[in-house]
């Protein structure tokens, strides 16, 4: 690990103290989530990108829900997620799965359809109907307890 020392305006050292207390870090994790931040956009080209802002009201319950969320994920993982970074991977996570079921709904369009049943095909079991079943000699209905729609004569055993 390494040390690294910087002499700030007294001004912008207030305004990273605040961030600090909003955020519940301390200012090394501020400084290298904000290093880390910088060279990553450079890689990715985020500094060229124009920037919109989406906003929205939800109920007081969901906020709430996602405040203990977020707290919940400070005390586990030992580093604070913004509101703005949760929702931000919420949504890059939904829109990675839609393209993925819209890539799977388009391959299963391209496919060809599956060969259908022709007249002379036998049915499947399944699809039977006890009223097509034969009856037996017996005049009895078909055994109920089996559930298989077969019969059977009654049987006797004598000593």
């Amino acid at each position: 690990m390494s040390k690294l020392t910087v002499t700030l305006s007294d001004d912008l050292h207030a305004q990273i103290r605040q961030e600090l207390e909003a955020q519940g870090i301390t200012t090394g994790q501020f400084i290298e989530m904000v290093v880390t931040k910088y060279f990553t956009k450079s890689k990715e080209g985020e500094n060229n990108m124009a920037t919109r802002t989406i906003a929205f009201q939800v109920s007081e319950e969901l906020y709430q829900r996602i405040k203990e969320y977020l707290n919940r994920y400070q005390e586990v993982y030992g580093r604070k997620l913004t509101q703005r970074e949760f929702m931000l991977q919420l949504i890059e996570d939904a829109l990675s799965e839609a393209e993925e079921e819209f890539e799977a709904a388009t391959a299963a369009e391209e496919e060809p359809p599956e060969a259908e049943e022709g007249p002379d095909s036998e049915p499947d079991i399944e699809d039977a109907d006890e009223s097509d079943a034969p009856e037996d000699d017996s005049g009895e209905s078909p055994d109920e307890e089996s559930g298989n729609g077969e019969s059977y004569a009654p049987y006797t055993i004598e000593e």
